[in-house]
């Protein structure tokens, strides 16, 4: 991972994003309307999001407020 708090994939932005704020996979999930798999798959690089799932994801996190 790229050193500060600029992600360099959108694997990358999830990641830090669930260290700042205890986030898991399954919550991201619920959230996005994509499966575990695929959101785990997005953060180890082994699954390519297509541009609409990048697109949930991305408006997730940074719409993201703490409950």
């Amino acid at each position: 991972m790229s050193a500060g708090n600029q992600a360099d994939s959108l694997g990358e932005k999830l990641v830090l994003f669930q260290e700042k704020f205890h986030v898991t996979d399954a919550a991201i999930s619920l959230a996005s309307h994509l499966s575990v798999e695929k959101v785990h798959g997005i953060k180890v690089n082994k699954y390519l999001p297509d541009d609409e799932e990048k697109k949930l994801l991305l408006e997730f996190v940074n719409n993201y407020t703490e409950k």
